[in-house]
């Protein structure tokens, strides 16, 4: 069958108001007529001219798509004689057939124990009680396009590699630097580990601190993905109330006295923008050693929540 024949008896379905482009539809059409064996190895594949005034689209969008089924090899260039469907994909079809089906094995009991991940609703900045977003000033905005700016102009091939997956050293150190000097909290870089966002933090923290049926405090009112990512995890949160100077702790002893955790927002609680006063926070340390709780912290920027070893603290 000649190319030009070819052209002709293959039912095209280009949709001219799809989101796909057509030069991915072209080159669908085209791989998928070659994984079914409709065009076998060896068949000459029409000049990008011919395709174009075929299908009636601009040649460059065929073009496009015959580079792209080269670069895969699903097609090969001769020069001189010109496209063909590539000879070494020579039954492929019926490979393909004969191909057992994929088995559904049951998931680890390990990836089981988590099987989902809360996330943050998509809301528009016009929507009250916003979560997840900061509010910037027009000088701000400026002031980051800059540094942004900036600090894609110094990238070089060491930047585009993988990194530790804790986050970039250098940036670990200074932070360490921050905390020491606006927090008076003494840490090292090796003990810092750079997420996503907070939600990513709260997923790491329950990982590793909590199993399923653990009780946990949980400020009332707080931060409503924390609670939900602790149910997902099957945790037993317990809402524990926050007046002036934060989580009451005694409360919270009230409430569930052998919790595992203890999860706030001390510098500037989630919602109401409190401080937990400094008495509340040898309590809450004083309960989280007398109940075994490892000493260790998570530290986030002001206004941002996230938890700590049993105290998970933001």
């Amino acid at each position: 069958m000649t190319s030009r024949g070819w052209a002709d008896l293959y039912a095209w379905q280009l949709e001219r108001g799809s989101r796909t482009p057509l030069t991915r539809q072209i080159y669908m059409q085209v791989r998928s007529a070659v994984l079914s064996g409709a065009l076998c190895p060896g068949t000459r594949v029409p000049s990008s001219r011919a395709m174009a005034s075929k299908l009636g689209v601009a040649r460059a969008s065929v073009v496009s798509a015959y580079e792209q089924l080269l670069a895969e090899g699903y097609v090969e260039s001769r020069r001189g004689s010109g496209t063909f469907i590539s000879t070494q994909l020579t039954g492929l079809a019926s490979r393909l057939r004969g191909a057992p089906r994929a088995i559904k094995r049951a998931v680890p009991t390990s990836a089981q124990t988590f099987p989902d991940f809360e996330r943050s609703a998509v809301q528009s900045d016009a929507r009250p009680f916003n979560t997840g977003r900061t509010l910037i000033d027009a000088r701000t905005a400026e002031t980051w396009r800059s540094l942004t700016h900036r600090a894609v102009r110094r990238v070089g091939a060491n930047d585009l590699g993988y990194s530790d997956p804790a986050g970039l050293a250098e940036l670990r150190a200074n932070i360490c630097d921050y905390l020491r000097a606006a927090r008076s909290v003494r840490c090292d870089p090796e003990q810092v580990v750079i997420t996503g966002g907070t939600q990513q933090a709260i997923d790491i923290a329950i990982r590793v601190l909590l199993t399923p049926g653990d009780e946990v405090w949980v400020e009332d009112p707080g931060y409503p993905l924390t609670h939900a990512q602790l149910l997902l995890a099957k945790a037993r949160p317990h809402a524990i109330p926050v007046d002036t100077q934060g989580l009451i702790v005694d409360a919270g002893q009230r409430a569930a006295p052998r919790a595992r955790a203890a999860f706030v927002t001390p510098s500037h609680q989630f919602p109401t923008g409190v401080t937990l006063s400094m008495a509340r926070r040898l309590e809450l340390l004083a309960w989280a050693r007398q109940s075994g709780a490892p000493d260790r912290w998570t530290a986030r920027p002001r206004g941002a929540s996230l938890p700590n070893a049993k105290c998970v603290r933001a």
